[in-house]
C-alpha cells in the first residue's frame, strides 16, 4: 500500500467508524418494538435454541452467544417475521463490530432478511437497513485496508457482498467502490478468492456473483 493510501485509509477510519455507529443508532430506532410474547418453533428444536433469554435480556444486553443458535435456525426451525425484527438490531451490531466469531457468519446473518420478506416493510425500515449495511460495507472495507500487508490482505468486504447479494440487495455501487486505486489490495484479494470459483454461500447468490465475477474479469 502506497503512503498515499495509507493516509487515506487512517483518515477514513474514524469516519466509518462513526457512520456505522449512528447508522446502528438508527436501526434500533426505526424498529423499536415491545418484546414478542414468545418466540415460536418447531416444537421439537424449539428447547434446543435458547429462546427465553432472548426475551427477557434486555435487547442491547444480548450476547453472540446467547444468539448464536436463533440466527442459524431463524426462519428454518425456530421464530417469525416478528421476532427477528425486534432482534434484528442487535444481531446485526453484533455480527458487524464482531471481533471474536461470537456470532454466525455474515453471510448467514444477511440472508435472513430475504427469509423476513424485507423488501415489503415500509420505505423507511428499508432505508435504515440499506444505509446500516452501506456503513457496513465501508468500515468493512476500511478494516481490509488496515490489516493489508505485504503477504496476506483480509477480505471481509466478500462477506459483506455475498450476504447482501443472498438477499437480493443490489451491489453494484460497492463494486464501484472497490474498482477505486484505493481499494486496490481488497479487489485484487477478491480476484484471488474467486479465481478456482465462488468461496461458500455464494452458489444461493447467483445474480450477485455474477455481477462480481463480471467485474472481476
Amino acid at each position: 500500500m502506497t503512503a498515499y493510501m495509507r493516509n487515506m485509509n487512517e483518515t477514513s477510519q474514524p469516519l466509518t467508524a462513526a457512520r456505522l455507529k449512528a447508522a446502528t443508532d438508527a436501526l434500533y430506532s426505526e424498529f423499536a418494538a415491545p418484546i414478542p410474547p414468545m418466540i415460536e418453533g418447531c416444537p421439537c428444536c424449539i428447547d434446543t435454541r435458547g429462546v427465553d433469554v432472548l426475551l427477557t435480556t434486555p435487547l442491547r444486553q444480548l450476547t453472540g452467544e446467547q444468539l448464536w443458535r436463533y440466527i442459524t435456525g431463524a426462519f428454518l426451525t425456530v421464530g417469525g417475521e416478528r421476532d427477528f425484527r425486534y432482534l434484528m438490531p442487535r444481531i446485526f451490531e453484533l455480527t458487524a463490530f464482531d471481533v471474536l466469531g461470537e456470532v454466525p457468519d455474515t453471510q448467514i446473518v444477511l440472508g435472513k432478511l430475504k427469509l423476513a420478506n424485507w423488501q415489503a416493510w415500509s420505505t423507511s425500515e428499508k432505508q435504515a437497513v440499506e444505509e446500516f449495511i452501506d456503513a457496513w460495507f465501508e468500515q468493512t472495507l476500511a478494516y481490509d485496508l488496515q490489516n493489508e500487508d505485504d503477504d496476506w490482505v483480509s477480505c471481509e468486504v466478500d462477506s459483506v457482498l455475498c450476504g447482501a447479494s443472498r438477499s437480493d440487495i443490489p451491489i453494484t455501487s460497492w463494486l464501484k467502490r472497490l474498482q477505486s486505486p484505493y481499494a486496490e489490495p481488497v479487489f485484487n484479494e477478491l480476484k484471488i478468492r474467486h479465481a478456482d470459483g465462488p468461496p461458500p454461500f455464494w452458489e444461493d447468490a447467483s445474480e450477485g456473483l455474477n455481477e462480481l465475477v463480471a467485474v472481476l474479469r
